[in-house]
């Protein structure tokens, strides 16, 4: 009774003809296995037949089941990147910085002038063929009158970019906390102008007349008198150097006078109370080149 059973199993599975067997003389049997012993033989219903065929192993390179079975048909997945994949992780926001730390404000800025606020956000120190350099990232904050809450309490560095005015020095916020206004001087730059062309024309008639001073004193000048001798004049001074010297001086500090005072300038002011107080002015790293 087993053995009928097993033949009636085997010719219900031969017309499936789902399996493959190949040959090492390079021929393909297709057909239902029944068995594979490996180092002995291979037990296959060919496809249509209803007798078990055995194969000795040595005849066979390969076996593959199921090489010829239906495929299922792909379902398609939901709408989105994967077709029903979780999505991948989105980086969290940062924080926002949290007004009455030490270095968070609320900046109000009074200028005549539109300005807007530059956020110095990092700095890249690197050396390339024997030379070092630096590059500088900047963000753009706010325009004027800002009143916008801002992060400075790792010591960062803000500068202004202003419309037809000298920039003004950089300045931190790190030791303040709350609201603070910002108040702006305008410069000029016509200012800036003049003082420069006077300080170069100053200095250049300041040499010249020392020059001709230095000149006079180290050749020496006669007079003559009614008989017509010479007679060495050692008081006389030149007095186009003298004049050209002096000139020369007044408008060097004049020229120094308007180049101090043209630059715009930037105070911060506490709003509690408090009178304003000159910003904490940043040196300029020369070794970043920054002047």
């Amino acid at each position: 009774m087993t053995v009928v059973s097993l033949s009636l199993g085997a010719s219900a599975r031969a017309d499936d003809g789902q399996d493959e067997v190949t040959l090492k003389s390079g021929g393909t049997i297709r057909g239902t296995v029944v068995s594979s012993e490996p180092g002995t033989s291979v037990k296959i219903i060919e496809l249509g037949d209803k007798e078990v065929r055995v194969i000795p192993w040595a005849q066979v390179s390969d076996v593959e089941r199921g090489k010829f079975a239906p495929k299922s048909a792909t379902q398609p997945g939901s709408a989105g990147p994967g077709y029903g994949a979780a999505p991948p992780p989105q980086p969290l926001p940062a924080p926002a910085p949290t007004l009455g730390a030490p270095g968070v404000v609320r900046l109000h800025v009074e200028s005549p002038k539109p300005v807007r606020v530059i956020e110095e956000h990092s700095t890249t120190v690197g050396a390339y063929g024997g030379y070092g350099f630096a590059v500088k990232q900047f963000r753009p904050v706010c325009a004027s009158p800002c009143d916008k809450v801002i992060d400075g309490s790792d010591g960062r560095r803000f500068s202004l970019s202003p419309e037809d005015m000298p920039p003004p020095d950089p300045f931190t916020v790190s030791q303040m906390t709350g609201d603070v206004t910002l108040h702006v001087a305008p410069g000029s730059y016509g200012r800036h102008t003049a003082g420069f062309w006077l300080t170069i024309l100053g200095t250049t008639a300041a040499v010249l007349g020392g020059t001709f001073l230095l000149l006079d004193s180290t050749s020496p000048s006669y007079e003559y008198d009614d008989a017509g001798n010479e007679i060495p004049d050692d008081g006389g001074v030149s007095t186009p150097g003298l004049v050209t010297l002096i000139g020369g001086g007044v408008t060097l500090v004049g020229g120094i006078v308007l180049l101090a005072t043209s630059g715009t300038s930037v105070t911060l002011e506490q709003r509690d109370g408090k009178p304003p107080a000159k910003t904490a002015q940043v040196k300029p790293r020369y070794w970043l080149g920054e002047f």
